[in-house]
């Protein structure tokens, strides 16, 4: 036996095993890196700061920059803020109106792209491509069909000798047009999710249900849907966080308006934050009840998504 030979095998094979264990680590410590500096450092800066009254800028050498602890003062000041607690309304019936607007809608474009006719990749691409747009780009493009007095839409309506409809200065209507276009633009993103899940289901099941007699919607409702669920319980998640989180688009589209109407939670932080002195630690206190919102919103989901699926 050659002794020498067998050590070096031994050695060959330390070495692989020791670039197996280490190089995966290695090829997500960038990642890793970059949630660290701009994520999770950002998380745990803005809950600290949330216990204070400090302002954007901070100098601890000079007194007015200076962060003051004030303890829970904060969070029991939202409470009592009326802005607050509107936007945060105001935001809730967003997210229970869009979300399951989104995921129906989202649900009957996979179904319909799902089947196989001429020009189904153009169409798919055609329905994926305003998720790809900038949400400030799809607000000025709405803003600019849907004015009162230079919107496309209107100018339409006045060829046929109708009435201007104030789509973006009636609050109502404002906020029926943020919610329909929030839905329009992240429709073909979770289409795409849901076409993925629909392909996975085995196409004997559908056989199946035709031998036995089955109608289409019988076969949607006991086969496709709860084989689908994976799939749109990833597509609520998704859509209730983006709900919550919905700024750049309202800024773009109404700006907020008219008056207050259209101010959800993340806008009314930015406000309080970069309008309002020594205020940024009451926004982090409000950034930090939208986290604990979300964190709550999407363990109830996953529970009960899972206790469906069992």
């Amino acid at each position: 036996m050659d002794i020498g030979l067998e050590v070096r095998r031994a050695t060959a094979r330390a070495t692989r095993a020791w670039r197996q264990t280490v190089t995966p680590y290695v090829l997500v410590a960038p990642t890793l890196l970059l949630l660290l500096v701009f994520v999770a450092w950002p998380l745990v800066q803005g809950i600290y700061y949330s216990f204070f009254q400090t302002g954007i800028i901070i100098d601890r050498n000079i007194p007015e920059l200076t962060p003051h602890y004030v303890g829970a003062a904060n969070y029991l000041q939202l409470v009592r803020d009326p802005q607050f607690i509107q936007s945060l309304a105001r935001t809730t019936a967003f997210s229970v109106v869009t979300v399951p607007l989104t995921a129906a809608f989202s649900l009957s474009l996979a179904l319909l792209m799902k089947q196989r006719f001429w020009g189904v990749g153009l169409m798919r691409a055609i329905t994926y491509w305003p998720s790809m747009v900038s949400l400030i780009v799809v607000g000025i493009a709405w803003k600019w069909l849907l004015g009162y007095n230079s919107g496309l839409v209107n100018y339409v309506l006045n060829l046929l000798k109708l009435p201007p409809v104030p789509w973006l200065i009636n609050g109502h209507l404002a906020q029926l047009a943020v919610m329909a276009v929030a839905v329009w633009a992240q429709a073909g993103f979770f289409m795409v999710i849901l076409i993925a899940g629909l392909q996975t289901i085995p196409a004997e099941l559908y056989e199946v249900a035709h031998i036995d007699g089955a109608r289409a919607w019988s076969t949607f409702w006991h086969v496709t849907l709860p084989l689908l669920r994976p799939s749109l319980l990833i597509v609520v998640v998704l859509s209730s966080i983006n709900a919550f989180k919905i700024y750049e688009l309202v800024v773009a589209l109404t700006g907020g308006g008219p008056g207050l109407d259209t101010v959800f939670l993340v806008q009314n932080i930015y406000q309080v934050a970069f309008r309002q002195p020594q205020a940024a630690g009451y926004a982090a206190a409000q950034s930090t009840v939208l986290l604990v919102v979300l964190l709550l919103l999407t363990a109830a989901q996953l529970r009960l998504g899972g206790e469906a699926a069992e």
